[in-house]
């Protein structure tokens, strides 16, 4: 009898041990998945990085992350509820506009720049169709040069009507069909169509097609409408000598009539996310004008990370080889990614507040690379 006491007390010994021992070595939980995220965007803002980022994430619609990291000025911290340019992404929403006045009746994609609007430069060819605007084979060159940006740095508070716009397309690259040749000449001209179409400004027509029934109430068109809401400081090396400057106080209507429907939407990332699901996945488009708008034309776009260009639209590749639809987006003090992956139903977007820094692209690739790679093993 004292045997098998000895031996239990024994055992007991032991299980006390190995429970304690467990107990003493249990390693904390580690980072949430959303603390891990925090800390991707933090990592990428700060001193010589990304003055300041936002993210939103969604997941088939719903949004799972919204993150903010950085500063808007010296003064203010970033917050996600705050406007940025969206530069190169408001082509989509311009692609989108002129899909939806087609469904309308009110112009087809066959139709010629000359069927809506006059232009004398000689440099642009009034034969070119709405549907080679769209997706880059006009050949036309780009009208952003330094003459323009003279006018309009000298005085920030007077825009630019479009008859000086068009005076600035230079000769063109190719003739029309020849190729894929990007340049914000094409979407200044669809701009145009689309108010002669319409008979509305383009602030009129995104927000009654879309951003109203969308309910997108965070986002505008610069030109026609005023910005509600916070805006983030616009930071931009201007002289090349590696300093940034917030630029703010040059963002006059000078600047949003130049940008116009190449790059003048402005809006928090919330919505912007929320746009790539209704224009993607959602049913801002018919069926058949997402179908046109997706068919891609495959380019050498000199990049690994993308070989198409549909209607106002890009197919995009990041790190992880997964395809994504959508654009990015880069203009004076403003950077930007919008993607949507089909078959997972994520889309990111990311706004950032700087330009003409050299590591900046790095950077905004690297921080939505970053997260994708970090979010998709859990869903």
């Amino acid at each position: 009898m004292k045997k098998i006491l000895i031996i239990f007390c024994l055992l007991g010994c032991f299980a006390f041990y190995d429970c304690s021992n467990n107990n003493e070595h249990t390693d904390p939980p580690g980072p949430t998945l959303e603390e891990r995220l925090q800390a991707i965007v933090d990592s990428k803002v700060g001193d010589n990085k990304l003055v300041g980022a936002t993210v939103s994430v969604r997941v088939n619609g719903e949004e799972r992350w919204n993150l903010a990291g950085g500063n808007s000025d010296i003064t203010t911290t970033m917050n996600s509820n705050m406007r940025f340019g969206i530069a190169s992404i408001t082509k989509t929403v311009a692609a989108a506009c002129i899909l939806k006045l087609e469904e309308e009746g009110l112009l087809s994609l066959d139709d010629t720049i000359a069927d809506h609007i006059t232009v004398t430069n000689p440099n642009i060819n009034i034969g070119i169709t709405i549907f080679q605007l769209l997706n880059h084979l006009s050949g036309l060159d780009g009208f952003m040069v330094q003459d323009l940006w003279n006018i309009v740095e000298a005085d920030y508070n007077t825009p630019l009507s479009y008859q000086t716009l068009t005076d600035f397309v230079l000769p063109p690259h190719s003739d029309p069909d020849v190729g894929y040749y990007y340049s914000n000449s094409n979407y200044l001209l669809l701009g145009m169509i689309i108010e002669a179409a319409s008979g509305q400004t383009v602030g009129e027509v995104m927000r009654t097609r879309f951003w109203t029934p969308l309910q997108l109430n965070n986002t505008y068109f610069g030109k026609n409408e005023t910005i509600q809401g916070p805006i983030a400081a616009p930071w931009r090396d201007g002289n090349g000598d590696g300093t940034l400057t917030d630029i703010s106080s040059e963002y006059g209507p000078a600047y949003h009539s130049v940008f116009f429907t190449a790059a003048d939407v402005f809006t928090n990332v919330s919505d912007l996310s929320n746009w790539a699901h209704h224009l993607y996945a959602g049913n801002a488009l018919t069926e058949a004008s997402k179908t046109k708008m997706l068919n891609f034309l495959l380019i050498d776009s000199g990049s690994i990370y993308w070989d198409g260009y549909g209607l106002g639209v890009r197919r995009i590749y990041m790190s992880s080889g997964i395809e994504y639809w959508g654009h990015t987006g880069g203009m004076r003090g403003y950077g930007s990614y919008m993607l949507y992956d089909p078959i997972s139903g994520v889309t990111i977007a990311m706004l950032n507040n700087q330009s003409r820094s050299d590591n900046g692209p790095t950077l905004r690739f690297e921080l939505v690379d970053e997260i994708l790679n970090e979010i998709m093993p859990e869903l």
